[in-house]
């Protein structure tokens, strides 16, 4: 069976065909046609300003992801898809919206008396005859929105009257977008890009015509998402915007904030700090986690005395070491049922995994770490037993932000459980990581 075939059984058995579809999303996990069913199969135009009530051109639609996206923001989506059988996909994924029209047809013969203010044009299309064809039926404030994964297409666009207002890079890719980003990210804020971009970028978007400007706004430097291994209620975006004083990073949740179990998401804005989080400096200089975790847990009891909700990520990798001052940031996610003692114990653990998994050179030569969690709540006044009441509390989180249920998760839960309780108990410094200094040796599990 064709991956176009197998979607379109995939589609027609579902009950949710949203963009953000949590049943689309899990269930393709495994199939080959996996990509357009993804969370972030769309990132990369959520990434960009859409103008309201639009007229849109889709040429080559594929397997329809950015079609559905499309139809439910847009006044009508006209897509073209020469393969038969991904252009019935396409139907089945947008069939219920009344907003979009599939065509199966040659992408140079198409004709319309439509005028377009967006033509969004995949890479194998993009050649100079069709853009000029493109162009001519542009409006004055139309744009070209073009994915590809090649700079080639800047000169075609250009011969073709088009020029390139804006090139944006795609990491990983424009399939699965986790970050969209002007290349001025990587020079105005260094340590931000590299925190948010994990992997090289293999997809551009380019952005041209007379209206492309407002497809992305002056001060943007970066999008990215959150949407990878999340429950559609959990999903976020985060807009990286220059301001007068630097840039900050304003998130917000991709759907109207819900909760879920007590557990939800919300808007955040932080400034962007060139700085290193607690995580990052302990890395570098073990012993300074005698200094830098009682003065966190003290933040934290400060930030809970000012009212602040999003207590839950209050931990030490989201907080950053600013010369003398500790700063949070990143705080998107709110518990319920989580206050200071219950964070105080997540972020130790949380921070006990994190080390581990880096080799920590401040751990006790072959400990566990579990044992490394221990050592470090004593450091805050934990009794070392914590961790069996915190990985559990950690392990129902995580269930219901990647499944966006309490109930019917128990598979979910017990292969998180799995996962968390072998790490606890694996050997830190089994690859030959760093070792202790003797002065630190004796205090050490």
């Amino acid at each position: 069976m064709g991956v176009g075939r197998l979607l379109s059984t995939v589609l027609s058995l579902a009950e949710d065909l949203d963009s953000l579809s949590d049943e689309l999303h899990f269930a393709g996990r495994d199939l080959a046609c996996h990509a357009p069913l993804d969370h972030g199969a769309a990132n990369v135009l959520r990434a960009l300003t859409l103008p309201g009530n639009a007229r849109v051109l889709e040429i080559g639609a594929g397997l329809g992801a950015l079609t559905r996206y499309l139809g439910e923001r847009a006044e009508v989506v006209h897509a073209i898809e020469p393969d038969e059988d991904c252009a019935e996909a396409v139907r089945s994924r947008t069939g219920e919206l009344g907003t979009v029209e599939v065509f199966t047809a040659d992408p140079a013969r198409f004709s319309s008396d439509v005028e377009y203010d967006v033509v969004l044009v995949a890479q194998p299309y993009a050649t100079r005859g069709l853009l000029d064809s493109v162009r001519r039926r542009l409006p004055p404030h139309g744009a070209v929105v073009v994915t590809t994964r090649s700079r080639a297409v800047v000169g075609t666009l250009a011969a073709a009257g088009l020029d390139v207002v804006q090139e944006l890079l795609c990491s990983p890719g424009h399939e699965i977008a986790r970050s969209v980003r002007s290349a001025r990210l990587d020079a105005e804020t260094p340590r931000l890009a590299a925190a948010i971009v994990d992997e090289p970028a293999s997809g551009l978007l380019l952005l041209a015509g007379p209206g492309a400007g407002a497809l992305w706004p002056p001060d943007r430097l970066a999008t990215y998402f959150n949407t990878t291994d999340r429950a559609a209620f959990a999903c976020t975006r985060a807009d990286v915007v220059r301001t007068a004083d630097g840039a900050e990073v304003r998130r917000v949740p991709l759907r109207p904030p819900t909760t879920v179990a007590g557990i939800s998401v919300g808007p955040w804005t932080d400034p962007v700090y060139d700085a290193a989080t607690i995580f990052e400096v302990l890395l570098a200089a073990p012993e300074r986690a005698g200094e830098l975790l009682p003065a966190w847990r003290e933040l934290l009891r400060t930030e809970a005395e000012r009212g602040v909700r999003a207590l839950w990520d209050l931990v030490p990798h989201n907080v950053v070491v600013d010369g003398g001052d500790l700063r949070p940031i990143d705080l998107e996610w709110r518990h319920n049922g989580a206050g200071v003692a219950e964070v105080t114990e997540r972020g130790v653990l949380v921070l006990a995994d994190k080390l581990a998994s880096a080799g920590w050179p401040g751990a006790a030569e072959g400990g566990t770490t579990r044992e490394l969690a221990g050592w470090l709540g004593v450091l805050v006044g934990l009794d070392p037993s914590f961790v069996d009441t915190a990985v559990e509390r950690e392990i129902d989180f995580a269930t219901i932000g990647s499944c966006g249920a309490a109930r019917g998760t128990a598979e979910i839960r017990a292969a998180i459980s799995d996962i968390w309780h072998a790490r606890l108990e694996r050997t830190i410094h089994a690859a030959g990581y760093g070792r202790l200094s003797d002065e630190n040796k004796e205090a050490k599990p």
